[in-house]
């Protein structure tokens, strides 16, 4: 045997020592991001701009000593202190002066309280010019941009909730013509059918679920006396983890993945929710959720989509025995067994979830 044929099964060895612990906990792998090394490149400052509820988003920023807030208070009933054309006024001295690599820009709360019927569409394209200005400051300076999509504040006159909407579509649509990277924290906070706020599902983000379209609401009082129903500690925690794992990964390459089958998403099975399972009985519903190891050696959730699952391919081998949906949501139907699989939207295959169904306990 030659010195290189040794030495090229040397580093296989290692190689397959490195990637056994991803293949040997494919169903049970951790939920955690690796913590930064002493040697390792600090993280990016990244300031945070937008309205009221960037403004009352405080526990983020305790534990990102690197994230600046730039939210604006809510004032006066209506609150436009945070629009869309102050935020851009200011966004030269709160944002670019302070020389971050990365800004966080989410407005629309601000200017939906701001919105009547006759007068969208005329508002929406001043909002786009706003946002298109904001943005242009941001690349002019050489700082990477992410927008947000805002929770609604079903507390607030009009409707808002409505319009709201309205202007997330199009944060989203600017987003996605502009290569922009878009975190959908309104859909994941809404409390609808597949969202992470939905009844029965969160407790693995340490949640609650609630009767009201949020996440454990809270009432803000704003700084003239006004309340209006923010997204809560719950909720904001939820938001914390979706910025972070999307400003972790800006600039790096997914790798590859697992899933975690999170809980069960109702209470009829095994006296409620159970983490990592994978034998359950017709009628139980499951929540997956892919998690993603990136080229700078990060370990992120897919959080962001319309709803509250990743954006990818999600497929089972034999959906009449279980059923997932594009949310990561699946349904155990029949007894038998079925493969649940997940795609990245690169075309990064995640490592599969097998799961049993049972006809009896």
């Amino acid at each position: 045997m030659t010195k290189h044929y040794k030495l090229t099964l040397t580093t296989l060895a290692l190689l397959l020592s490195a990637l056994m612990p991803f293949a040997a906990n494919a169903q049970l792998a951790p939920n955690f991001v690796r913590p930064r090394l002493a040697n390792e490149a600090p993280a990016p400052k990244v300031v945070f701009i937008g309205d009221w509820v960037t403004y009352s988003w405080t526990g983020a920023f305790a534990a990102n000593p690197n994230w600046v807030n730039q939210g604006t208070p809510f004032v006066g009933l209506y609150g436009q202190t945070g629009d869309s054309v102050s935020t851009a006024a200011r966004f030269q001295a709160d944002v670019v002066a302070l020389h971050p690599a990365i800004v966080h820009i989410m407005v629309g709360s601000s200017d939906a309280n701001e919105v009547h019927d006759s007068t969208f569409r005329l508002y929406s394209q001043g909002f786009l010019l706003s946002l298109t200005e904001m943005v242009q400051e941001a690349k002019a300076a050489d700082i990477q941009v992410v927008l947000g999509l805002e929770p609604t504040n079903f507390a607030a006159p009009y409707n808002e909730p409505v319009f709201l909407e309205q202007l997330n579509s199009l944060v989203a649509n600017y987003g996605a013509v502009n290569n922009i990277p878009v975190i959908n924290y309104g859909d994941a906070l809404c409390g609808c059918v597949g969202s992470t706020g939905a009844t029965g599902i969160g407790s693995s983000f340490n949640l609650t679920s609630s009767s009201t379209p949020y996440i454990v609401p809270d009432f803000i009082t704003t700084v003239d006396g006004f309340q209006i129903a923010g997204p809560g500690a719950s909720g904001y925690a939820l938001m914390t983890q979706m910025a972070e794992a999307t400003i972790n990964t800006l600039n790096a390459k997914l790798a590859g993945g697992y899933l975690q089958n999170i809980e069960q998403a109702n209470t009829n099975e095994d006296n409620g929710p159970t983490s990592n399972v994978n034998t359950v009985y017709p009628g139980a519903v499951i929540q997956f959720t892919p998690y993603g190891y990136y080229s700078n050696g990060l370990l992120e959730p897919f959080l962001n989509s319309n709803f509250a699952g990743s954006t990818g391919t999600w497929a089972s081998s034999n959906p009449l025995v279980m059923y997932v949906s594009q949310k990561g949501l699946a349904w155990a139907l029949s007894p038998g067994t079925a493969i649940i699989t997940y795609t990245s939207p690169t075309g990064v295959k995640f490592s599969e979830w097998i799961m049993y169904i049972h006809s009896t306990y």
